[in-house]
């Protein structure tokens, strides 16, 4: 009997303090080892603490041969979220994202709504009385202390981490600067209830601590939304305690008054009182566009499933792509694709649907009908200690979810989100329920019609399942988390010029993941087409063997563009990146122009108001229209082409009229059209919109040399050597023009600085040499032809800083 009764303390010390590790590791952890160092490492270190604590829980019941459990009506709210979380991830557009989180939003996933409701689950069953509780809150709070002392010296430009991601003012363990701001707002009415039902000097001293630096940090943010959870929150406990004056005094009361004063004064002057910090600003679309992008994908995105269960949990990224209003395109953000809205609750319509959206505000309002209702309770305010907690619990709940509908979290706030409310049950304390596993032998004498062997049999088939759950679940994450370290890898072997590394890193990527993921196989594609540059431009190999390797570079990188658009079509990023690399394959496989125009025009149907892609689109039938330029017998076949490409270009200036690169494709066909003054009018224009932009100047220059306009081409090409003094292509064409102009020791100074930045180009060696032997530069030699000046890239395209993806035998820019 005493060894069953050690068993029994040593299973339920284990589930316990897996909790405790899961609050104080939460909020500060991070890990060097992903490519998302944040809520990846969170997800995967709260799955393994939940499922230990959960299997362990279990097993002790099974060895105590009783099981208590909370009935209360409450908990079914967050049963029913779950439910629906599970279905709408069924439905949903990436349904292996939806499940895993990674690579979409973590923190709305299945598995971390799953996780964090199993958490709640396990506080209310294992934290009974108040003092467990205050633990637990002080866990919270100290390492919200933590948090703060790791996060002040960065955003005060002190980086004393070894880390590059690290070296900036933003970095914080909790996510961006706001979330950071939201956290700690929500902690400060904890901490002040700490402080006054606290008995050791130490915890007090650790609390007050954590205040002053929460405090500054707020001010030092300065984020409004944080502010508005903090006046919330100090509001309700001063009226709290107010109502309680019997116990509190003023002593107690003037930190929430402090906590009310500076939220008040913070949201009325709205300034920053610390306007030296330089913080980066945080962008998300407005309340109210989030509001129609979510009423749009309800009825829109895959009706009737939509409207029920949403696009899927964490996909806002797709509903925004797909609907957002027009009116972006003419703000600095119109390529920028938002992965959550400005409101976690808004984004819960969009992803989960009207059910998902129900049900999650079911779960806060169970938090604020169990508190309210408890507060004002006469015979639960008898009990001081707990009432004195339950205030500083709720009233920090309370200004969370008042922020959740202002605020889009991410999986620290989701995480305090469930701790709070799971803290308000156990103060408030439920309806708990014994059953005995030995069917003979009813619990207590009490008689139960539950008390029968389908108890013990169903005990005992659930803790089997979680077991086999939990092994299966740890071997997949444990897959996913390798994966991922082999990705950052690939990621910095492509920084450091090693592609075929990268390549090696991404194929175990992949097949960890069961070739699930989109983002491996998008960018494999791309290292790919840095591969296929390398081989093509490497000198010691032969015609036959470049070829040979080209051609099965060329195959492995179709494969992997078609892979990622077929595990998530409904990425317009994969689509995106697929018509980008077959557009750089026009010179090398026949019918490859074609497969870049599917490709884009898939993409357009995902995201229909996206310049860039027509832009992109119109570039492919521009370059069809120059293959087709050679062949007399296809001369209507060409200007069918070059209409295509004006089609679209003009598209893309009609969704964004400053769109430079469009103006300055419909300048190219018009050159093509030999419209050359129609040309340098379209150019002059574009100029007047991205005067900076060197590339315009550098091929506004090649339009008026053509046109014979000598001095405005030399002006141009000056301006763009002005803009960029390593741009080669610019100096080639003005060194060219003060030849022509018996400048020879322009021309000279010109050429020098290019064989500096392209030292093994024989070309402009020989011009060189030309020069200086008192003959024109081009004696003897060929004009090399410029490489298109001025273009867009997608955003998901990965940078090669050694091998440009679009090579060009003229002199490159070295930078």
């Amino acid at each position: 009997m005493t060894e069953q009764i050690n068993s029994t303390r040593t299973w339920q010390k284990v589930s316990k303090t897996s909790l405790f590790l899961a609050v104080f590791l939460l909020p500060i952890l991070f890990l060097p080892l992903t490519s998302n160092v944040l809520d990846f490492n969170k997800q995967t270190v709260l799955v393994f603490l939940v499922l230990a604590s959960l299997f362990s829980w279990l097993l002790k019941s099974l060895i105590e041969e009783r099981i208590t459990l909370e009935l209360s009506w409450f908990n079914l709210a967050p049963v029913v979220l779950v439910l629906l979380a599970g279905l709408s991830t069924l439905f949903s557009a990436y349904k292996y994202a939806s499940f895993w989180g990674w690579p979409l939003v973590i923190a709305s996933s299945f598995l971390s709504t799953l996780a964090l409701v199993l958490l709640y689950f396990l506080i209310i069953h294992l934290f009974k009385q108040p003092e467990d509780i205050f633990g637990l809150i002080f866990v919270l709070v100290f390492a919200g202390l933590l948090v703060s002392l790791v996060s002040l010296p960065h955003l005060l430009g002190k980086f004393p981490l070894p880390f590059d991601f690290s070296k900036a003012t933003s970095f914080n363990p909790i996510g961006t600067v706001n979330s950071l701001a939201v956290f700690l707002a929500s902690l400060l009415p904890l901490a002040a209830s700490l402080i006054f039902i606290s008995r050791s000097r130490l915890i007090k001293f650790l609390v007050w601590f954590f205040v002053v630096l929460a405090l500054f940090l707020l001010l030092a943010i300065n984020f409004q939304t944080a502010w508005l959870v903090l006046l919330v929150g100090s509001s309700l406990i001063l009226i709290f305690g107010i109502s309680r004056r019997e116990i509190f005094n003023l002593s107690w009361l003037f930190l929430p008054m402090l906590l009310l004063a500076v939220a008040l004064f913070a949201l009325v002057m709205r300034a920053s009182i610390l306007p030296t910090l330089d913080l980066p600003a945080e962008v998300s679309p407005t309340l109210g566009t989030s509001f129609k992008i979510s009423l749009q994908t309800l009825k829109d995105f895959r009706p009737p499933f939509s409207w029920f269960f949403g696009s899927g949990p964490g996909t806002f990224v797709y509903d925004y792509a797909k609907y957002k209003p027009l009116e972006i395109n003419q703000t600095v953000f119109w390529g920028t694709r938002f992965g959550s809205g400005s409101s976690e609750v808004l984004d819960r319509l969009a992803t989960t649907g009207s059910l998902g959206f129900l049900s999650f505000l079911s779960v806060m309002l169970v938090g604020w009908v169990l508190g309210l209702r408890s507060i004002i309770s006469r015979e639960f305010r008898k009990e001081n200690f707990a009432w004195i907690l339950l205030i500083g619990v709720f009233s920090s709940f309370a200004g969370l979810t008042l922020g959740l509908f202002f605020y889009s979290a991410n999986l620290s706030l989701m995480f305090l989100f469930w701790l709070l409310l799971a803290s308000i049950f156990c103060l408030v304390g439920g309806k708990s329920r014994n059953f005995d596993l030995k069917p003979s032998e009813p619990v207590e004498g009490k008689k139960s019609r539950l008390n029968t062997p389908f108890v013990t049999v169903g005990v005992s088939f659930a803790f089997i399942v979680v077991l086999i759950a939990s092994m299966g679940i740890f071997f997949v994450q444990g897959q996913r988390y390798l994966a991922e370290v082999n990705y950052l890898r690939a990621l910095t072997s492509v920084q450091k010029g090693n592609n075929a590394a990268a390549v090696d890193s991404l194929a175990r990527a992949i097949r960890l993941t069961g070739s699930s993921q989109d983002n491996y196989w998008r960018d494999l594609s791309q290292v790919y087409l840095f591969r296929i540059n390398e081989e093509a431009t490497k000198p010691d190999l032969t015609q036959e063997e470049r070829s040979k390797r080209v051609s099965d570079l060329i195959t492995l990188l179709v494969a992997s563009a078609k892979s990622s658009s077929d595990s998530s079509p409904k990425n317009v990023a994969n689509w995106s990146i697929r018509g980008y690399v077959y557009s750089q394959l026009l010179n090398l496989i026949n019918g490859s122009d074609n497969w870049a125009v599917t490709a884009y025009e898939e993409a357009l149907k995902l995201e229909p108001a996206n310049p860039f892609t027509y832009t992109a689109l119109g570039q492919v039938y521009a370059n069809r229209a120059d293959n087709l330029a050679s062949d007399k017998e296809k001369v209507a076949e060409r200007q069918q082409a070059l209409d295509q490409a004006r089609e679209k270009f003009q598209k893309a200036k009609d969704l964004k009229s400053d769109y430079a690169p469009a103006r300055f494709q419909l300048a190219m066909i018009d050159i093509r059209e030999n419209k050359v003054k129609d040309a340098i009018d379209k150019l002059e224009e574009t100029k007047q919109i991205a005067p900076f932009d060197t590339g315009l100047a550098f091929q506004l220059g090649l339009v008026y040399r053509a046109d014979n306009q000598k001095d405005k081409a030399q002006a141009e090409f000056e301006r763009a050597v002005a803009l960029d003094a390593n741009y080669a292509n610019a100096r080639y064409f003005l060194g060219l023009l003060y030849d022509q102009a018996n400048e020879k020791q322009k021309a000279i100074d010109q050429f020098e600085k290019i064989v500096q930045l392209n030292p093994d180009n024989e070309l402009v060696k020989k011009i060189l040499e030309n020069l200086k032997g008192g003959k024109p530069a081009l004696e003897g030699l060929t004009e090399a032809q410029p490489q298109p000046p001025i273009q867009e890239t997608p955003t998901e395209q990965l940078q090669s800083p050694v091998v440009s993806p679009s090579p060009s035998p003229s002199p490159k820019t070295k930078k």
